[in-house]
């Protein structure tokens, strides 16, 4: 039993020297930056061949758009506040090179537009759109996101793809599909 408490303690010794030294190991409720990416790029896996169909042929007259989240959708917020997520931001420019909008739909405050501009801009992101929550508003996110994906379409965008990493990003329709990143039941806002 000796043997085995000092092989355990030997090995969260290691497991701590790994983490100090690969920020990707770093975790919050068991869920390391690589795992996440991992399950972003499952999604973005997904995500990416139906944009791709869907850019294909577009009708004339129609002007397509996809709609990004932007907490640890758009932006790693929780892991590396500023950076993009890379397959994410790899889905925005391939929807950039092929005539569709980049458009954003965040609960975060109407003050906060030209700072989250900036922020999207530095990480590399196109902002074709950015709908953030009003001044005033009581509605929650779902209500939120809806009406900025309905606001887009009044703008004339059909909007193909609709990606965000909580279930009110994708709630009440206005898409033609969304995707959901993983949020591991609600810790990862």
């Amino acid at each position: 039993m000796a043997l085995l408490g000092c092989l355990l303690a030997g090995s969260a010794q290691e497991a701590q020297a790994a983490t100090a030294q690969n920020p990707l190991s770093r975790s919050h409720r068991g869920v390391s930056k690589e795992t996440w990416l991992k399950d972003v790029q499952t999604v973005a896996d997904e995500a990416r061949p139906w944009v791709e169909r869907r850019l294909a042929d577009v009708p004339p007259g129609q002007h397509p758009a996809i709609v990004l989240d932007i907490d640890n959708t758009a932006l790693a917020t929780h892991f590396d506040p500023g950076a993009p997520v890379e397959a994410i931001l790899a889905i925005a420019r391939y929807a950039e090179t092929h005539h569709a909008a980049v458009l954003f739909a965040s609960y975060r405050h109407q003050d906060a537009h030209d700072k989250t501009v900036a922020d999207l801009k530095n990480a590399g992101y196109p902002v074709d759109g950015l709908c953030l929550r009003p001044d005033g508003s009581s509605a929650g996110k779902a209500e939120v996101k809806r009406n900025c994906r309905i606001g887009y379409e009044k703008k004339g965008f059909t909007l193909t793809a609709n990606i965000g990493n909580r279930d009110t990003d994708l709630q009440g329709g206005h898409d033609e599909k969304g995707f959901k990143l993983p949020d591991y039941d609600g810790w990862l806002s």
